[in-house]
């Protein structure tokens, strides 16, 4: 009985640490690397003491330094060092690369910025970093020379992979501003001005988030330009979102300075419920907003007509 007590609360401390260490890396990025490091300590390294010993018992009092050799090439330490160290390193170190390209290409004057190249370029980095990512993962816990060539070659091919496309793309982006379109891609930069732009069409939709059959679905809308010369521009899709609700109504209200004449889509029942959906779930976003967007009365129930 008291054995079976031990290890319930020896995986209970197993748990927390692996947590508590993953979030307390997390949070601690660009903070002092004592400050993290006292606080991985505490949260992380702690509990998994408590909890070796509490699986151990006196066997634990035994560990010496042959044993700490010993534990350094152990696949069940990698493991946890790769997800409560190297994979919240790894994801903070993404998203600050992303926001410093944000910040890099964004212009004062834009009214909309979306960072996105060739749809299909997005779709085979994403694919190729996961791949890269998996590939390290298994190289990282069985060790360079204890794994498969086939697994390095894996890791080393789509890592180079991730690096190609991501230097390719590198300054690709879309946005919408005073002067009009603003389309980067692959390092070709075209400009389109107001005076180019025959009419927009605010269309929206049910889409599936995700690749697999069970993935979830949620309405989303995009702006579709279309321009004197027959071609047409889209941009979007946005989502019921705080920032999506803003930018929506920010190029809506440039489109009428603009004296662009926009026509807008009137959803559907089915439409309706997943809008109804994201309403009582996302408490940032104002659905008066979302109202706004689709021009849409919730008093009369009916859509009106903006005049531009």
């Amino acid at each position: 009985m008291l054995l079976k007590i031990r290890k319930f609360f020896g995986g209970l401390m197993m748990i927390i640490s692996v947590i508590f260490g993953a979030v307390s890396v997390g949070i601690g990025y660009g903070e002092p690397i004592v400050i993290t490091l006292i606080m991985y300590l505490l949260t992380g390294i702690l509990p998994l003491i408590i909890a070796f010993f509490l699986f151990e018992g006196r066997q634990a009092i035994k560990f010496n330094i042959s044993s700490l050799r010993s534990l350094l090439v152990n696949p069940r330490v990698r493991i946890y060092v790769l997800i409560t160290i190297i994979t919240p390193i790894l994801l903070n170190s993404l998203d600050t690369l992303k926001f410093s390209k944000v910040d890099r290409l964004l212009s004062p004057g834009d009214v909309y910025f979306a960072n996105i190249s060739i749809e299909w370029l997005g779709y085979t980095l994403v694919f190729a970093g996961l791949t890269a990512f998996m590939a390290f993962a298994g190289v990282f816990v069985l060790g360079w020379k204890n794994s498969k060539n086939s697994l390095r070659y894996t890791f080393i091919i789509t890592l180079t992979l991730s690096i190609f496309i991501s230097v390719i793309i590198n300054n690709d982006y879309k946005a919408i501003n005073q002067d009009g379109l603003v389309i980067r891609t692959l390092g070709n930069k075209e400009e389109i001005s107001w005076s180019d732009v025959k009419h927009v069409n605010l269309k929206g939709s049910v889409t599936s988030d995700g690749f697999s059959k069970t993935s979830g679905s949620s309405f989303k809308w995009k702006f579709e330009f279309l321009l004197k010369n027959g071609e047409t521009e889209e941009f979007g899709p946005f989502s019921y979102s705080k920032y999506n609700l803003e930018d929506s109504i920010n190029i809506k209200e440039l489109l009428a300075d603009k004296n662009i004449s926009l026509t807008t889509d009137q959803l559907l029942d089915e439409e309706w419920e997943y809008v109804q959906i994201d309403m009582d779930y996302e408490e940032e976003a104002k659905p008066e907003d979302f109202y706004s967007v689709f021009q849409y009365d919730p008093k009369t129930r009916e859509y009106y007509y903006i005049q531009y």
